[in-house]
């Protein structure tokens, strides 16, 4: 027998109360009246202490009692073997699972006679019957990440075990990381009659048209007018050479979007960059257009320390930062949780407040390629970061290259002509439980007697 919370058998520690009940067995005397002395005054009640145990049965089944209970707070199990032919599992998305069937009928017919279970590849993975197949709601449930769903299935499939996956190879469903599995996937690819798809996308502040195949997914702007530039103020004090960083990367994000960048603009900016520690000046907050952004250094107590900056899964070393402990809706942080840009709408301005500086001295962020795709929403806004050179859509059609990988087998031990499963006995428990409550209640009142007190 296991457990699978083995901190529930601290309430062994329960016992030491029946215990000490029976130990402090304190029995109220009574008086009766008999004969000739009927008529005699009352004496006083008389009562008697003991620290003996008396009732050792009473005392075993309440210890069992509490014992029980303490174990089926632990929620124990036991392994439970199944003999018998390999188990395994049938794999398909419910919406098509008619589809799927009609085309791999004598496949899946097949497996289920040796025993396969069929299962709906979603979140759950709750079980398909053939009645199934009758189903004729094509609706699309939000599917989840192929890689994910595979991973999770470790947790459920025996090792060596084998499951027939009937899904789409479509590059867009398994994500950016290969599963790693210790179970047999067989992954049957699902004939698709449309391989070619078009969509017209918006990036950047302007319109593309793309067109994927299973091989390649290209993007052409649809039309030849120039998206307005975008004007951008830097302010920065003699000294200092953080304005070059930033210029680069504002270069690249021009370069990359097909939009113009305007720097120091003679009209109002759309962007203001304040890269001074003094506080930002009215005449440089003036110059920025209602609605617009200002960027701006962060100024107090300067915090020495080996971390990161946390920038959409990658991390950038980080030596050192502004104290930030009012810092409210973060965007970028550091390793133990510290604002590094926080942003707020002040007035007609959304302004980021940046604990940190442009410099390699205190980061490495300018030198690292995240640099450019982490100012992206705030240079373009109402652009995410995680779109920058890349987007995720459902219709992309690019799918594995036949000798291209589609998972990473760690474990390739094979399961053996028994398996194992955990059964729980929680319920037996209780009923056990039940029958001593039962029993004790008995004992309990069965032992009340009545103690004569002499005068």
């Amino acid at each position: 027998m296991q457990f699978l919370y083995p901190i529930g058998l601290l309430a062994l520690a329960g016992l030491i109360i029946p215990l000490i009940i029976h130990l402090w067995n304190v029995k109220q005397g009574k008086t009766l009246k008999i004969g000739s002395i009927a008529l005699l005054g009352e004496s006083s009640r008389a009562s008697s202490k003991s620290f003996k145990i008396n009732d050792w049965l009473l005392l075993l089944l309440r210890c069992l009692l509490l014992i029980l209970l303490s174990f089926i707070l632990a929620q124990p199990f036991i392994k439970k073997t199944l003999s018998g032919k390999n188990l395994g599992w049938v794999l398909v998305e419910k919406s098509n699972f008619p589809k799927v069937y009609k085309d791999n009928r004598k496949t899946v017919d097949s497996l289920t006679k040796l025993g396969f279970e069929i299962h709906d590849f979603n979140v759950g993975f709750a079980p398909l019957s053939l009645k199934d197949t009758l189903n004729t709601d094509t609706t699309k449930l939000v599917s989840v990440n192929t890689t994910s769903l595979l991973n999770q299935l470790n947790q459920i499939i025996p090792a060596g075990n084998s499951v027939y996956l009937f899904a789409k190879h479509r590059l867009n469903t398994i994500g950016t990381t290969l599963p790693q599995i210790n179970y047999k996937l067989n992954w049957k690819p699902l004939n698709e009659a449309d391989t070619l798809s078009s969509w017209i996308t918006d990036y950047a502040g302007k319109k593309y048209e793309a067109k994927s195949t299973p091989t390649n997914t290209v993007y052409t702007a649809v039309n030849n007018n120039d998206a307005a530039s975008i004007k951008i103020a830097i302010y920065e004090p003699s000294g200092n050479a953080d304005k070059k960083y930033l210029i680069a990367a504002l270069n690249a994000i021009g370069s990359f979007s097909g939009r113009r960048i305007e720097i120091n603009p003679t009209e109002k900016a759309d962007i203001g960059f304040w890269l001074a520690d003094i506080p930002v000046t009215s005449t440089f907050k003036s110059a920025i257009n209602a609605n617009g952004t200002l960027f701006q250094y962060e100024k107090g107590k300067v915090v020495t320390e080996t971390s990161f900056i946390n920038l959409e899964g990658t991390t950038v070393n980080l030596s050192k930062r502004i104290d930030s402990k009012d810092a409210l809706n973060k965007v970028w942080e550091d390793g133990f949780g510290n604002a590094v840009l926080s942003t707020e709408k002040v007035a007609a301005l959304n302004i980021y407040f940046f604990y940190n500086r442009f410099n390699p001295q205190w980061n490495q962020l300018v030198w690292n390629d995240i640099f450019v795709k982490a100012l992206m929403p705030i240079v373009i806004r109402n652009e995410k970061a995680q779109a920058f050179g890349f987007e995720d859509h459902e219709a992309d059609q690019r799918q594995l290259a036949a000798n291209q990988k589609e998972i990473i087998q760690i474990n390739k031990a094979t399961s053996t002509s028994k398996t194992t499963k955990n059964e729980s006995i929680a319920n037996m428990l209780w009923i056990a439980a039940l029958l001593i409550l039962l029993i004790e209640r008995i004992l309990s009142f069965s032992n009340k007697t009545n103690v004569y007190v002499k005068n």
